[in-house]
């Protein structure tokens, strides 16, 4: 007579609740890794999020960034805008390092756009007040 061995159950359900538990902790670090990517910069020409987007990205007098919401977190003068040479490959890093997603400006000069493209920031042509253009992008 042949015997057959059927495996612990107790291990099973252990083995079980492991795999799942790995494979919720990976969707939850995705899902925070694409969640970061979610913030907005906006090249404007004042402070404050009713300011006008700025017609040159790298140039910008001021660089606002929006939270997932919309909701204005970071509002300083841009620090490259004054900047002799390319600024923008140090633009895009900046805006790397602040987790933003997307980039509005009203135009986008050919060394910005690649360095964008390469760190995975969407550019945004837009005009008018930044929260609106917030707004839209967000749609």
């Amino acid at each position: 007579m042949k015997t057959t061995t059927y495996p612990n159950p107790a291990r099973a359900v252990t083995i079980s609740l492991m795999s799942l538990l790995a494979a919720l902790l990976i969707a939850f670090f995705s899902a925070a890794g694409h969640a970061s990517g979610t913030r907005i910069a906006v090249a404007a020409e004042a402070a404050g999020a009713e300011a006008s987007v700025s017609g040159i990205a790298a140039r910008a007098p001021y660089i606002l960034v929006f939270d997932a919401d919309g909701k204005l977190v970071e509002s300083q003068p841009n620090p490259f805008a004054k900047m002799s040479g390319d600024a923008g490959p140090p633009i895009a890093g900046w805006l790397a390092e602040r987790q933003v997603g997307t980039f509005i400006a009203g135009n986008f000069g050919s060394k910005l756009s690649q360095a964008m493209q390469e760190k995975g920031i969407r550019g945004i042509v837009a005009s008018g007040p930044a929260a609106t253009a917030v707004k839209e992008a967000r749609r």
